[in-house]
C-alpha cells in the first residue's frame, strides 16, 4: 500500500459507480492511519540510525517546531543498486559473503 493523503493522484481506474465506496474507505483508512494508537514513536540518540524499506514499512514522522533541535539526514538507495553492487563486491573480492 502506498498512501499519501497529501498529494494523491485522481483515481482514473476506479469505476464510477463503485467511487462513493472507494473515497469512503480511502477515508477511513486516512483515519486508521492517523489515529493516535496505531502510532509507535521512538526517539533516536545522537549517532543512531533508523534504516526503513520505504515499499514495506508506512512510516512517518512528526513535524518540525520552530525551537525544536531536529536534525534529520535522508538517504534513499534502491535495492537494485544494492543488489548490484554487493554483486559486483563479491565478484572483486571473491568474497561471496558480500
Amino acid at each position: 500500500i502506498r498512501f499519501n493523503n497529501r498529494s494523491a493522484a485522481p483515481r482514473t481506474d476506479v469505476p464510477y459507480d463503485v467511487m462513493p465506496g472507494y473515497y469512503r474507505a480511502w477515508r477511513r483508512f486516512g483515519e486508521l492511519v492517523d489515529a493516535p494508537e496505531m502510532a509507535v514513536r521512538l526517539t533516536l540518540e545522537p549517532g543512531e540510525c533508523f534504516i526503513v524499506d520505504n515499499t514495506r514499512v508506512l512510516h512517518a514522522r512528526t513535524a518540525y517546531t520552530a525551537t525544536g533541535t531536529r536534525w534529520l539526514q535522508g538517504c534513499y538507495a534502491d535495492m537494485d543498486g544494492l543488489k548490484s553492487t554487493l554483486a559486483a563486491a563479491a565478484r572483486d573480492t571473491g568474497n561471496p559473503g558480500w
